[in-house]
């Protein structure tokens, strides 16, 4: 099953359909509004106009837009193996919740600060020196992201976005990688492709949004470490992450749960996706059969080596 957002499958979701098509799987594409959760004896089961659903795994690219669905998978998660877990997607939907958890597990980002007044929002910058990067904790494609160069410009942009209720971030701005980052895709802890963005309006800092060019790019040996780092510290099993390529080494700028797949059509990213699912549905398919999981499993699990059954 793939499950996809509240309209019409998008050129992404019928990507993975036909891959899974041609495998001799019979995809099932719902939109998540679509689905509801039936509670009895048995326990949750997965449904669609009133219709219990038979789901071996489910893909979906649902994030903090499709609450309600998320609400869903949490119900059958623990028995139905999927990419990716909830908690994962919450988290990596965070800014500033995604900067905790890389800063926890050593994995390279900008300092960041999570500031609600104006006494906060002063000291950081002039700690990160001018100009500092502003945003919000949830914004996607360069949405309320802005520069400040100096004070007041700094008080003035964020008065304009807390008018609107959104909290602020500041962050250090890597001069050197401005208009320009490396989007970068990583399935089950592995890198499998990255490419290079440039913004498409002149002057921008901003490399993602309206514009943007992206082109093939090899990212070096440290390069793909610290992106396959960050997809461990998040617990992403389909993750794509913004890489920047700062003087003193690369750096994560921020992860997201379920990658774009435009600007990458020079590689095969429907593979590894269902060669992953497919991986966990046999895993749990063998533990469903064991009835437990051996102290092995166990032991490699608790060491982060494997997931275990539908854990993500």
């Amino acid at each position: 099953m793939i499950i996809t957002g509240e309209g019409p499958a998008n050129d992404d979701i019928r990507y993975l359909e036909e891959g899974a098509r041609r495998r001799g799987h019979l995809p099932c594409v719902v939109p998540w509004n679509e689905l509801s959760v039936a509670l009895d004896s048995r326990g949750p089961r997965l449904c669609s106009d009133g219709v219990p659903l038979e789901a071996d795994g489910i893909i979906h690219q649902m994030s903090t837009d499709a609450l309600g669905g998320l609400v869903v998978l949490g119900a059958v998660g623990e028995d139905v193996p999927h990419l990716n877990s909830v908690d994962a997607v919450l988290r990596s939907a965070d800014k500033f919740a995604t900067h905790v958890r890389l800063v926890a597990h050593g994995v390279p980002t900008p300092a960041t600060a999570f500031c609600p007044n104006d006494r906060e929002l002063r000291l950081f910058a002039r700690e990160y020196g001018y100009p500092v990067v502003l945003k919000q904790p949830d914004g996607a494609r360069g949405a309320e992201v802005t520069l400040a160069r100096e004070e007041d410009e700094l008080l003035a942009k964020a008065a304009s976005i807390r008018e609107r209720g959104i909290p602020l971030l500041v962050q250090r701005f890597v001069a050197e990688a401005a208009g320009r980052n490396h989007r970068v895709i990583v399935v089950g802890g592995k890198f499998v492709a990255a490419v290079e963005q440039t913004g498409g309006r002149p002057g921008d800092f901003r490399s993602n949004g309206p514009g943007d060019v992206c082109r093939p790019v090899a990212l070096t040996e440290e390069e793909v470490s610290v992106a396959e780092r960050a997809a461990r510290a998040s617990g992403l099993d389909l993750m794509s992450a913004d890489l920047l390529r700062g003087a003193d080494g690369p750096v994560i700028l921020e992860t997201n749960s379920f990658p774009a797949f435009g600007g990458f059509e020079h590689v095969d990213l429907c593979a590894p996706v269902l060669d992953l699912i497919e991986r966990k549905v046999r895993e749990n398919t063998s533990l469903a059969l064991s009835g437990a999981a051996s102290p092995e499993e166990i032991l490699a699990a608790a060491e982060g080596d494997e997931p275990l059954a539908a854990s993500t």
